[in-house]
């Protein structure tokens, strides 16, 4: 999925891109290519001359262009994918990219949701999306749904007024639209799971995928009634038997501690039961899991999941792959990272008109899940060391790569692993495994991704003028 050269992988997502005008599909894949090979960096900085600067500003600016469009052309290549695969995650997640310049006058009323960026003038730009990802071998496959929103004013009203509105109308449908509208684009969605995380436990979110025989993996966050067994969900928690154990690493966030759980699981076949004002069936039938952390008397906030899924469950191997399921909706919370700050930037953007950020800020996205892609390439895989590097990095690469990492070592007459190859890019980039987890993070990966892409052009360069003298 990963291509090391940035214009073949801007041609594959974009080249297809239906803009209404060919030069327009060429402009975009243009400015994909020289955003991508500059990564971080302003639409100015990347473009490689004048004239390529003007072109790519009168892109962003070209209002017969819609973002949508653009994106659209991304998601149907992951389309591609997710319909090769055998199971695949849909994991949702909504960001804000909060700005504080005169964009921010298109961006309604409601003061930016980012304590960094929080000001009177400051103002967020909201993105639902879903991240695609392999459930076997956990790899991102690609973006499949994007929608920018903001919220035009606060607003007010009575709980049950609020309640009592339209479902559409609500910021909550974001969930149930998403996954409508991949439905809608792809043939079959019986090989997707959804996933998503407290956010989503709406009856009427769950009621519909119920109703639809969609598959999906929701974290609970309401104490809701029940119709089996009685009472409420976490009433019934401890009266649950431990069908087995495994242990999880929790890193140390604030206050807290890093440590290793213990974490008991249970699952149970429980009915819901429809609150008072929810739209939907009297009663909902799924399956419910519970992962408690036993045998923590000092820790004051045990780690606690209830799970909601449709997934069968017939021992205790069924409910630990579903947990991993879930487990992995980490993945898109690194996509968002990537996308803003550590990797394209989205949020330095200085477009003065939302729709004309919007087209860059879809670019960059694409461009986010590609870094994740790289990350992904061998990073703690040991299948990685029996594949050669060559299935993702050309000849010259891979011995350029080694003649900067391996110093004086004789270079081997066949190609490296594609493992040594991930981790010379990283110690490149300046990675150092201190914490002795072997992941690299995104920004060393990417360093050092440009400096064996400038070393390579470099010695490219050599040859020519060598060949011309």
């Amino acid at each position: 999925m990963f291509n090391e050269n940035p214009e073949v992988w801007a041609k594959f997502i974009f080249s297809k891109a239906k803009l209404g005008d060919p030069r327009r599909t060429k402009r975009v894949v243009q400015v994909a290519t020289d955003l991508a090979a500059n990564v971080g960096h302003s639409v100015a900085i990347a473009s490689e001359n004048p004239a390529e600067i003007e072109g790519a500003y009168r892109f962003a600016r070209n209002d017969m262009i819609s973002p949508e469009d653009i994106a659209l052309a991304g998601f149907l290549k992951t389309d591609e994918l997710v319909e090769q695969r055998s199971l695949v995650l849909s994991i949702q997640d909504t960001t804000g990219l909060s700005y504080k310049h005169s964009v921010c006058k298109e961006l309604g009323a409601v003061n930016s949701a980012s304590e960094q960026s929080r000001s009177p003038v400051g103002r967020t730009l909201y993105v639902h999306s879903t991240l695609m990802l392999d459930a076997n071998s956990e790899q991102v496959l690609g973006l499949a749904y994007q929608d920018y929103f903001y919220r035009e004013k606060k607003i007010q009203g009575k709980s049950h007024q609020l309640q009592c509105r339209a479902r559409e109308e609500k910021e909550s449908f974001k969930w149930q639209k998403a996954q409508e509208t991949l439905s809608a684009r792809i043939n079959s969605t019986s090989n997707i799971i959804d996933v998503c995380d407290r956010e989503a436990d709406i009856y009427e979110y769950l009621d519909h995928q119920i109703s639809t025989n969609n598959r999906f993996l929701v974290r609970a966050s309401e104490n809701r009634l029940l119709h089996q067994p009685d009472g409420k969900v976490r009433d019934i928690i401890s009266s649950l038997d431990i069908k087995g154990y495994y242990s999880i690493d929790i890193k140390q966030k604030g206050g807290r501690k890093q440590r290793t759980a213990k974490i008991g699981l249970s699952y149970e076949t429980i009915v819901l039961k429809k609150p008072q004002r929810a739209i939907g069936q009297k009663a909902l039938p799924l399956n419910m899991i519970v992962c408690q952390e036993v045998d923590a008397s000092d820790i004051k906030e045990k780690l606690c999941w209830i799970l909601y899924t449709t997934e069968e469950i017939n021992n205790v191997e069924d409910a630990r792959k579903i947990v991993r399921y879930y487990e992995l909706r980490w993945r898109i919370e690194e996509f968002h990272k990537v996308w803003k700050t550590d990797g394209t930037d989205v949020e330095a953007l200085r477009m003065q008109k939302r729709e004309n950020l919007k087209r860059i800020a879809v670019i960059k996205a694409f461009i986010a899940v590609r870094l994740l892609q790289l990350q992904d390439l061998a990073q703690n895989n040991d299948q990685a060391k029996d594949i050669a590097c060559t299935c993702s990095f050309s000849e010259l690469s891979w011995k350029v790569l080694w003649a900067r990492v391996e110093k004086k070592k004789k270079q081997p007459e066949n190609p490296p692993s594609l493992y040594w190859a991930y981790y010379a890019i990283a110690r490149l980039g300046g990675w150092y495994d201190s914490k002795r987890t072997g992941r690299v993070g995104v920004k060393a990966l990417w360093n050092g991704w440009l400096k064996l892409t400038n070393l390579v052009e470099a010695v490219e360069i050599a040859k020519e003028l060598e060949m011309g003298g």
